[in-house]
């Protein structure tokens, strides 16, 4: 996927949670969630599954992720981003020391001190796809915002951010330098669906934690080091068909995606699940995401009888191809996959094209009360208005600081994967994870937004199940 609008890039569609099949959308509308089924390596949000860490049993409310998950069952406190407290049965001393019976090796230290640990984030911040800016400020405000809570076990975060130039050789090379160079604990990864794939296997190879917040469908389980925390897109792909299906009650509907093979698990599922439905994908059509002349396809699509569009791309496509189907009279109910074009910043560019849009989404809207601390902290730290932008940053530094907290005070490596492993974790602001035996991809529930007056507006929350 390409850039977002101007000098604005989006972060690609996003991929998590391998499940064996999607969902069903009932009519009703009240109150559920979305969320994958099935067998695979995807498991429900509160299924539960033993571990070889021992069973954590920690204050799991947002902001407070409880005890350790090291040997034994432990038990937390909670205390915002603060707080935690040592295993029952754990290590203790340097890493690399030998666990008790049943407990996990702590592991490599590398990048922890005393009063600090070091975590590093691989982002496209130029190239074909550069993400925003505001997203290196919600990750930094969020760090921030723990640091001057006293840090995570006694232990504040330094960030190091590397630009992988949207290119998968040169994040492999950046990769390379954060573990080697900047001697970094864990590392973030976001990029291009099939770049991220690339990075991926280089970080598992590595043996170092990797948190990928965009991962390819059925991510493979071999990779014990990876934790994705978005929904998968072959999966999505059904949800999709679901919702259109059940909720909007389309008979026809249409897909139009940017030219990526990384994209094709996610337009088959999505077109597999329409004919089982017994609806009708009456247009299918590639695009180049750097194109400016939609024309064709609008009217293609007006013709389609197509009551709702996907539009599998980045914001830029998105826009331009809405305003110029609304320019030929074409104006159904447009659809964004999670992560893609579900930005304030799209009204700007699309403001009657998109009106009564929706989209998937692993984080709340800015209009959400629960994002108030957010932008609080936001507007403390940076003096500027905050934007949905940075929300990824934020959640997903919640995401990793639930992990540091879980593995102890007595942190490595190998006791910060098995927390992550075995993480049951609702943030403050991003879809609730539910990692287990095998699942790489935590995040199976998704919100649906709906575009209100040049906002996104919650439609249906993550917070309950079918």
């Amino acid at each position: 996927m390409k850039g977002l609008l101007g000098k604005v890039t989006v972060l690609v569609a996003m991929a998590l949670v391998a499940a064996g099949c999607g969902a069903r959308f009932p009519r009703s509308q009240s109150g559920t969630a979305l969320r994958s089924s099935g067998s695979g390596s995807g498991v429900s949000a509160g299924e539960s599954g033993g571990t070889d860490t021992g069973t954590a049993t920690g204050d799991t409310t947002p902001g407070a992720a409880g005890g350790t998950a090291t040997g034994g069952s432990s038990s937390g406190t909670s205390g915002g981003s603060t707080g935690g407290s040592s295993a029952s049965g754990g290590t203790s001393g340097g890493g690399g020391s030998s666990a008790a019976p049943g407990a996990v090796d702590v592991g490599p230290t590398t990048g922890v001190t005393a009063t600090s640990i070091k975590i590093g984030y691989l982002l496209p911040l130029t190239g074909a796809a550069p993400v925003p800016s505001n997203f290196d400020k919600g990750a930094n405000v969020y760090w921030n915002y723990v640091n001057g809570k006293g840090g995570i076990n006694g232990r504040k975060v330094e960030v190091v951010i590397k630009d992988t130039q949207s290119s998968a050789q040169v994040g492999k090379d950046q990769a390379k330098a954060l573990i080697e160079q900047d001697k970094v604990f864990a590392i973030v990864v976001l990029d291009r669906l099939e770049n991220q794939q690339a990075i991926g296997q280089y970080l598992d190879g590595r043996h170092v934690p990797n948190i990928e917040i965009q991962t390819p469908a059925n991510l493979d389980k071999s990779q014990t080091w990876t934790f994705g925390v978005t929904i998968d897109h072959a999966v999505q792909g059904s949800l999709i068909a679901d919702y259109m299906v059940h909720v909007l009650q389309a008979k026809k509907v249409a897909v139009v995606y940017e030219n990526t093979p990384a994209l094709a698990p996610g337009k088959d599922a999505f077109a597999k699940e329409i004919a089982k439905l017994g609806a009708q994908v009456t247009y299918s059509q590639a695009i180049d995401g750097n194109g400016n002349d939609f024309s064709q396809e609008a009217l293609a699509l007006s013709r389609s009888g197509a009551t709702a569009t996907w539009l599998y791309m980045a914001p830029t496509p998105a826009a331009k191809l809405a305003n110029q189907a609304d320019a030929a009279g074409y104006h159904p109910v447009w659809f964004a996959n999670s992560i893609s074009w579900a930005f304030d910043l799209v009204f700007t560019v699309a403001p009657k094209a998109l009106a009564g849009a929706r989209a998937f989404s692993p984080w709340l809207p800015l209009s959400d009360p629960r994002t108030n601390t957010y932008k609080q902290a936001y507007q403390a730290q940076t003096g500027q208005t905050p934007d949905d932008l940075g929300i990824v940053g934020w959640g997903v530094g919640e995401i990793v600081g639930a992990g540091i907290q879980n593995a102890g005070k007595t942190i490595g490596q190998n006791n910060f994967r098995a927390a992550m492993q075995s993480m049951k974790f609702a943030p403050d602001i991003w879809a609730p994870l539910s990692f287990g035996p095998g699942v790489r991809e935590g995040a199976n529930v998704v919100a649906v937004l709906k575009a209100g007056n040049g906002h996104w507006d919650l439609e249906r929350d993550f917070s309950s199940s079918f």
